[in-house]
């Protein structure tokens, strides 16, 4: 039997490490798309997930986004044939961002300066990620060292003006009844994890690894 292939996205200027707790079935490759750099402040988010998808070298595979990952996994689904998109700690359309993620929020980040914005975000960072072990705080002090604040600002202003409503009809939704940055009375998930947060990927991989692998028998 010919392998299957899934392709990971991870979260907002991660990188593939935050998946590494996960378990796949057997008859899968597992496969990581890193972030590109935006064309551009104003990019569209489909010209971006277009160019991210000519890195996909199988036919039919599932995409696994994490958070805006999962955002851009959808995006990507608009393009091509996918046997399942599943997203983690993510939202589906633009009904489920929560209402404060508004116009006030764009003028916000569009005339914030950057030591303002991101100078210090490790205190954002540390109460919306809900981190808990030394590996997760770790992973978390990498990605804080990370100076690229073009990719940032494009890739918040593009949650927050996201306008999709088309959901795959293969959709896995996972969630965390107490995720922060997409708390969980504003979505609709297909699985929730009780009490998981928005680092769930790493913190309960147990149990998403286990809803991966019902939904991919």
């Amino acid at each position: 039997m010919s392998k299957k292939h899934i392709y990971m996205i991870s979260g907002m200027g991660a990188d593939e490490r935050v998946f590494r707790r996960l378990t796949f079935p057997e008859g899968y490759d597992v496969h990581y798309l890193p972030w590109i750099n935006p064309l551009g402040n104003d990019e569209p988010i489909g010209e971006y997930a277009a160019r991210l998808a000519r890195r996909i070298l199988h036919p039919n595979p599932v995409l696994l986004g994490l958070s805006f990952g999962g955002m851009m996994s959808i995006e990507i689904a608009k393009q091509l044939p996918v046997e399942k998109v599943i997203i983690v700690s993510s939202v589906k359309h633009k009904q489920e961002l929560p209402p404060y993620y508004n116009g006030m929020a764009r003028m916000l980040l569009r005339n914030l300066p950057d030591r303002l914005l991101f100078g210090n975000r490790q205190h954002i960072v540390r109460l919306f990620m809900q981190s808990g072990s030394e590996e997760e705080v770790q992973l978390l002090k990498d990605y804080m060292q990370k100076k690229d604040f073009r990719y940032m600002r494009w890739a918040l202003a593009t949650v927050l003006s996201w306008e999709n409503e088309w959901v795959p009809p293969s959709m896995v939704h996972i969630h965390g009844s107490s995720d922060r940055p997409f708390p969980r009375r504003y979505v609709k998930p297909t699985h929730t994890i009780v009490k998981g947060g928005h680092f769930m990927v790493m913190n309960r991989a147990p149990e998403i690894s286990r809803i991966i692998e019902r939904e991919l028998a």
